[in-house]
């Protein structure tokens, strides 16, 4: 670039400075024309990156050098330097930290996959444990009333602990549930009475739910979760004014949707389209470094104790191979979009399930677990039932005990994770020793953990710990009537 006058009025290079001025990006002018003024006060040379605006509307990128020339006074007579078009550079780097971002997230989220992974496993076989032997002494317990309230009180808080576990199961898309054809928008219909108690009375309510709405594939309960969790966040957002609460549904188009701020991280919309659930409000909106973490277990704003709400939608949404994208800033509300994909499936008539017999003859049982804990408290409940048992406290002790007792052992309660030799592993050897001998799996990781990939032998059935042991019971009751049939 070469700038020259043979005049200078306001430190600046009349015309011909003005016009290579106009040209640069408005956003980058103040800061440009300010370097200008100091390389023509000789404090330093005019080095710079800027954009531009090209003839076709869109934005470059340039790289400018230059040095002052002066007359023989000492004053600016003109400027010469170079510019580079560095706008692919530009791009490449953008992209570059685009990627690195994405790669730790990815590795953030690998990690808190593990984490949650391991606690619940571990924290639901002491919850199996605390459960079964808190049931034994509530059989136990004379008739006092207080005393039975006291247990009861103690079942529940039980209970309530497990659905924590439950959350971080589904916070890894890793809970199974049965799926079948949904009206998105009835779906949403049907859950307004509870979002609507749930909000800040202060709150203006809207909705479009437009009739029929787009079909999805799904339950409906993981629905009704992930829009309750998404309108409690956005009542909370509000927290003690009025504003506004939005909830919409509507089809879009892939191209349409953005990949700012798209959860997870790596989710590429791969369908033409995709039913989208969208819920709006004018609250006080998320910092821009609170973005990429509004998702992690635990994490809130709010108060401890809180922070699975969201954790659970992405969960949800994960295990729908769907994403969600966040539009917020601080100020002017956020909103967040859920992108499902659309079945073609016609709603299908609710099948007759049959109930489980309630009660049989009694039989033998073998037990398997590397836990003490929880292999006496199933083998003692076992025991109270009727049923007579053997335990081993992993799989080689298992098939050792089975070729002692194959004659009279009628069911197999093996844990998954052992030492010496996992669960898959005991199924595998048992069957070959007996191969109709019915296995009941347990773990306390998630069925769809648990089931994923290929597996020569197949268990007649699986529990997640913890689990109540009527239904145990009832399993090996229905493995054990079929074997005989």
């Amino acid at each position: 670039m070469i700038i020259s006058s043979n005049s200078l009025s306001s430190n600046q290079f009349g015309g011909a400075y003005q016009a290579w001025l106009t040209g640069v990006h408005p956003a980058d002018r103040q800061r440009c024309d300010e370097e200008i003024q100091i390389a023509l006060r000789g404090e330093q040379e005019f080095d710079t990156d800027f954009r531009v605006l090209w003839s076709d509307g869109t934005i470059r990128y340039i790289r400018a050098l230059a040095s002052v020339q002066r007359d023989g006074l000492g004053q600016p007579s003109r400027m010469i330097g170079t510019n580079w078009d560095i706008t692919d550079i530009k791009r490449a780097e953008a992209e570059k930290e685009k990627l690195m971002i994405q790669n730790r997230l990815l590795h953030k989220s690998e990690s808190l996959g593990r984490m949650a992974g391991a606690i619940a496993h571990h924290f639901n076989n002491q919850l199996l444990a605390v459960t079964m032997y808190l049931e034994m002494a509530k059989d136990d317990l004379p008739g006092s009333a207080e005393s039975l309230e006291n247990m009861t009180a103690a079942m529940d808080a039980v209970s309530k602990a497990a659905e924590v576990s439950t959350l971080m199961l589904t916070y890894l898309g890793q809970t199974v549930v049965k799926r079948e054809p949904l009206d998105l928008s009835e779906t949403c219909r049907r859950s307004l009475p509870i979002l609507r108690a749930g909000i800040r009375e202060s709150a203006v309510w809207e909705t479009n739910l437009p009739s029929p709405g787009p079909a999805i594939s799904s339950s409906a309960n993981q629905i009704q979760q992930v829009i309750t969790n998404l309108i409690t966040n956005a009542s909370e957002s509000l927290k003690d004014s009025s504003g506004n609460i939005r909830l919409a549904v509507r089809t879009v188009f892939s191209a349409d949707i953005s990949a700012i701020n798209r959860f997870p991280v790596d989710w590429q919309p791969k369908n033409s389209a995709y039913a989208c659930v969208e819920v709006e409000d004018s609250g006080c909106g998320i910092p821009d470094n609170d973005i990429e973490k509004i998702f992690d277990p635990f994490f809130s704003t709010k108060f401890v104790g809180r922070g699975m709400g969201l954790a659970v939608v992405l969960g949800i949404v994960r295990s729908h191979y769907g994403g969600i994208t966040v539009d917020s800033a601080q100020g002017r509300g956020t909103t967040f979009r859920v992108f499902l994909p659309l079945s073609i499936e016609a709603i299908p008539q609710k099948p007759h399930v049959p109930q489980a017999p309630k009660t049989a003859d009694a039989g033998t049982v073998l037990v398997v677990d590397d836990e003490r804990v929880v292999r006496e408290v199933i083998s003692a409940r076992l025991k109270q039932h009727g049923f007579t048992v053997f335990t081993a406290n992993d799989g080689v002790e298992a098939v050792e005990v089975f070729q002692q007792h194959r004659n009279e052992i009628r069911c197999v309660i093996s844990d998954l994770t052992m030492p010496r030799m996992n669960g898959w592993d005991t199924l595998t050897a048992l069957r070959k020793l007996q191969a109709d001998i019915p296995v009941i799996l347990v773990s306390g990781y998630s069925e769809a953990e648990v089931m994923s990939g290929h597996h020569p032998e197949l268990p007649q059935a699986f529990f997640c710990k913890p689990f109540e042991f009527e239904a145990l019971r009832n399993a090996i009751i229905r493995v054990m009537s079929k074997k005989l049939a």
